[in-house]
């Protein structure tokens, strides 16, 4: 490709340089709808055991129930970090249990391998990053020519149909 005015090349079409296809936005959506379930059902059990364990979070006078309360901040905390673990971990093994299911993989898009830990690290503060804005930087996907959300960008990440 001849590069552009400045100097700079312009990026390469996807099926140009790896001969993957982009995932678009909806199916990507979907996955991540899955992964929210596979990480959200184990804690409404345990919010529901701990809340029945604790007698509810209002006691018989009308009062709070601290004990209610505190556990619940505590598995919103553990919730939290299980979600970052999750997709960190499996971003670093090619595809959360969502994207296999819907056959998606994430890759470096320079070098087309799986993530690194750091990599995948990175991806979620961008992923983070782009929810924090009106979820605009997720549905940046949509639209872009790669169809990279702002998270990819940032981590340098493409989401492909796995062969």
């Amino acid at each position: 490709m001849a590069a552009a005015p400045g100097g700079y090349a312009p990026m390469q079409p996807m099926s140009g340089a790896m001969g993957l296809r982009p995932a678009g936005f909806w199916i990507r959506f979907v996955a991540f709808f899955i992964d929210g379930i596979i990480i959200a059902v184990p804690f409404f059990i345990l919010f529901g055991i701990l809340t029945a364990a604790s007698g509810g979070f209002i006691n018989a006078d009308g009062t709070a129930n601290a004990a209610a309360s505190s556990g619940s901040s505590l598995l919103s905390l553990v919730g939290t970090v299980a979600e970052i673990v999750y997709l960190v971990y499996f971003w670093s093994r090619g595809a959360t249990l969502g994207m296999r299911l819907l056959g998606l993989r994430v890759i470096d898009a320079n070098t087309g391998g799986t993530l690194t830990l750091g990599k995948a690290a990175l991806r979620y503060v961008g992923f983070t990053v782009s929810a924090l804005v009106c979820y605009i930087g997720l549905i940046w996907a949509a639209f872009d020519s790669r169809k990279q959300g702002w998270h990819d960008k940032i981590a340098s990440t493409l989401v492909v149909h796995a062969k």
